[in-house]
């Protein structure tokens, strides 16, 4: 006899095509939507930081001279004060950026087929259709109808988080994508082992994007379970991530277990900031996923877990608890992009117990199928309704749009500005080095005596400050006496020149 659950999974030939086809249109319709949308470029300090990367790697090099002004002796600054956003200092007057190596190389490989104007949009408008589609297969392996598994994917290609990340260039979205491949991968060995080599080289590519994503290896060994031959096969698909990623953390910081966040990430990690944090998370998860997807919570007592359910268990759980003593998580709601790589299991276990609660309670009560139907119908448009509210809300889609200012303000300093101006810069820092070839110098690391030394061996050459609204007023006064003119702006970015005071 068919459980109930089996039941309720084995639609007729013809409802099942017409989720199939109303997946299509929405998939269709968020592939315009997020074309739209996106405004993938070198902006602030992650963006700019992984073209940056990406163009050094391209040459051949980890790393690239200062853009110290002729003149200057650096030995009288401090060691950051040429190093623009998403680099660290190096010996030699060298400069080695700080991100992972994992997005750049594939912004790389993009670039060798569309070009490096196409490549950053591209890549992140195919990482989140793709991540999108995968919640299908993902949602099969927890077995969930199709009606169901649509819901997935349309809960997550929804959620206004999803969209923000997705409409710049973050490494959050192709590290979500790469993880839903290396679990979905290391799920189908169960049947057919080779598809084990194929996790492997999704997890170590997910490494070399983010190097949290190594806690997936949790996940994955549910999947794999026992068998040696499956380990053996995953390992085989890592290895040359490995080798990619030590040789490069040798060439760039001169040690292969160095990375470039430095020696002090540890003390970015507080346990002193958890409770703070799973506040963040009770206020936010519920607005980003919907309560379906806070559901999830419950999947470790619920009676019927199945070797899937862990397998969702063990990708969500360290991850949220590894973030919760993260000092960042908690400051605003787009930091839980963190979490990202979590979302789909999340998603796809709280589905899991709705379903449950549906297929023993709920269903058994209605009148015929088509009010089950009109169910389901409703359950889309209320997904699609918090949505829209929740984007207009937060201005999800919006962020691509403001990216645009970086480009667009280095496009007008070359063309208003003499090549020899030295600009002062914190935020624009990163995109001036990609965009331009100023000499640049961050205001954040002067303060009036610092910025003396400046101004004494500038000579003729104009000194140029280009900020964002809440950097003029702690920059020019405190820091950088003397007169200031406003001589452009490109939207919210201001540029003013100096002049000695009297």
């Amino acid at each position: 006899m068919d459980s109930p659950t089996a039941a309720a999974n084995a639609l007729p030939a013809h409802h099942s095509t017409w989720w199939r086809t109303l997946f299509l249109c929405g998939f269709v319709v968020y592939a315009f939507f997020l074309i739209r949308h996106v405004g993938a470029q070198a902006g602030g300090s992650d963006s700019s930081g992984y073209l940056n990367n990406a163009r050094l790697l391209a040459a051949g090099q980890t790393a690239t001279p200062q853009r110290i002004p002729p003149g200057i002796d650096a030995a009288q600054f401090d060691s950051f004060t040429f190093i623009p956003l998403g680099f660290r200092p190096m010996p030699d007057a060298q400069m080695a950026p700080t991100y992972p190596i994992g997005l750049p190389l594939v912004l790389i490989a993009a670039a060798k087929i569309v070009g490096w104007e196409l490549a950053p949009p591209l890549v992140m408008v195919v990482s989140a259709l793709l991540a999108a589609a995968l919640m299908i297969p993902l949602g099969r392996a927890a077995g969930l109808a199709p009606g169901w598994t649509a819901g997935g994917a349309l809960l997550f290609a929804t959620c206004p988080l999803t969209t923000f990340m997705s409409v710049q260039l973050m490494s959050d979205i192709p590290a979500t994508t790469v993880a839903l491949v290396a679990i979905g991968c290391a799920w189908r060995s169960r049947s057919r082992r080779s598809w084990a080599l194929a996790a492997g080289a999704g997890f170590a590519l997910g490494v070399l994007i983010r190097p949290t994503n190594f806690m997936l290896i949790l996940p994955i060994a549910v999947c794999l379970g026992l068998d040696g031959r499956r380990w053996l096969l995953l390992g085989l698909g890592g290895f040359p991530g490995a080798l990619v990623q030590l040789f490069y953390n040798s060439a760039a910081y001169g040690n292969p277990f160095a990375s470039g966040y430095g020696d002090d990430l540890g003390s970015k990690f507080s346990l002193g900031i958890v409770p703070a944090t799973l506040a963040h998370y009770v206020r936010w998860l519920p607005v980003l996923l919907t309560p379906v997807g806070i559901l999830a919570v419950v999947l470790p007592w619920v009676e019927r877990r199945t070797r899937f359910a862990w397998v969702l268990i063990a990708w969500t759980v360290p991850l949220l608890a590894l973030y919760a003593g993260y000092w960042h998580t908690h400051e605003w709601w787009w930091y839980l992009r963190f979490l990202l790589p979590t979302f789909p299991a999340i998603i796809i276990g709280g589905l899991w117990v709705l379903r449950e609660l549906w297929v023993r309670h709920l269903a058994p009560r209605m009148p015929s199928p088509l009010v089950a139907r009109s169910c389901g119908i409703a359950a889309i448009l209320v997904i699609l309704i918090h949505a829209a509210v929740w984007h207009h809300r937060l201005n999800a889609h919006l962020i691509g749009f403001g990216e645009s200012v970086y480009p667009e303000s280095s496009t007008w300093a070359r063309a208003h500005l003499p090549a020899d101006a030295i600009i002062l810069t914190e935020q624009t820092s990163g995109a001036l080095i990609y965009y331009t070839d100023f000499s640049l110098v961050r205001w954040d690391s002067l303060n009036p005596e610092k910025f003396a030394r400046l101004t004494a061996v500038a000579g003729k050459r104009p000194i140029v400050a280009a900020l964002f609204p809440h950097e003029v007023e702690a920059a020019l006064a405190p820091r950088l006496p003397g007169r200031w003119q406003k001589i452009g702006a490109v939207r919210h970015v201001t540029f003013w020149q100096w002049s000695p005071e009297g």
